[in-house]
């Protein structure tokens, strides 16, 4: 395995090449470099000969001195032979990475990783290609893995800082988010949610996707559920009066009315012109048997929407 010790790895970059390669090697690569069969069937030969770990050694020193080639042909040897080997594959992953070869390295890293999740820069790495690889999604269930694995500190903080960045700076598409519209204006409740889910999954800072889920998982009777989305909304977005209603009115179903309660109130400081909200939370504020503040709901609410008054007729 290449060394990665904390002083061989900058924490304000990302983990690349020279970020995990050993600066100082106990090789003297002029002595003990072997000379170099034609293919990689031949060096596997040779193999046989050799111990692996030694050879390892070698394609560590040729990758150090920037020998990419000979460090390339040593690591393949290596994997013809043992095709798991966890060090042979990481190390094979992180000079493809240095190469931009992204593609070519995330089998190597999630080979690396199956085989020995022990290994902490075997999760970094894999991370890393993801993120260059756009996979960000991806890269972040990586991530989350790699934590209930134990893993954290710094590192782990680089690369999930750099995940939230990018997450912040995306959106979906006015296509996608039309056709969520769509299906949500048109009763189709089922395609809604699956599509805000799909929406959320992959822009979780985008609010208004949460929010349509989680007026669809409240219309379906999933309450629970709604009530994890609309918080999710609500701390998305604290200055947004709707999020706030849209818990209220979960609250209010899950029969949590003093919660409910502050929840509509919350929502009406930030947007004092709500009518429904004045109705829903006169309704909290009737069945805690706060008639007189209930009344004053409900007046406020006709004096915003004079056309209410005829329900009360």
């Amino acid at each position: 395995m290449i060394n990665n010790r904390e002083d061989d790895v900058h924490s304000d970059k990302s983990y690349t090449l020279f970020d995990t390669i050993t600066k100082k090697s106990e090789l003297n690569q002029k002595k003990n470099s072997i000379p170099l069969p034609v293919t990689i069937e031949a060096l596997s030969k040779n193999i046989q000969e050799l111990n692996v770990n030694k050879t390892l050694q070698h394609g560590i020193a040729a990758h150090k001195e920037g020998n990419f080639k000979e460090a390339e042909l040593l690591y393949r040897a290596i994997l013809h032979k043992q095709p798991k080997h966890p060090d042979a594959n990481h190390n094979l992953g992180v000079l493809s990475l240095s190469l931009n070869k992204c593609e070519t390295a995330l089998p190597l890293f999630k080979t690396a990783i199956e085989v020995n999740s022990k290994i902490e820069q075997f999760w970094l790495s894999y991370i890393d290609a993801l993120i260059r690889a756009n996979q960000y999604q991806k890269a972040r269930s990586v991530l989350v893995q790699g934590k209930k694995k134990g893993f954290s500190g710094d590192k782990f903080d680089v690369l999930s800082q750099k995940l939230n960045s990018v997450n912040n700076s995306l959106s979906p598409s006015q296509s996608q988010l039309k056709i969520l519209l769509e299906h949500y204006q048109n009763g189709r409740y089922d395609e809604t949610e699956k599509l805000a889910i799909s929406i959320t999954e992959q822009f979780p800072n985008h609010q208004f996707s949460w929010k349509i889920l989680g007026a669809v998982l409240q219309y379906k009777s999933k309450v629970s559920e709604a009530l994890i989305v609309n918080q999710k909304a609500v701390e998305i977005n604290p200055k947004d009066a709707e999020a706030h209603s849209n818990l209220g009115a979960v609250l209010q179903d899950l029969n949590r009315l003093e919660e409910a309660e502050a929840s509509y109130k919350e929502g009406l400081s930030l947007n004092p012109n709500l009518a429904k909200v004045h109705y829903n939370l006169g309704s909290v504020l009737q069945k805690l048997g706060r008639l007189e503040e209930a009344e004053t709901c409900y007046k406020q609410e006709i004096n915003l929407e004079p056309s209410y008054a005829e329900a009360y007729n």
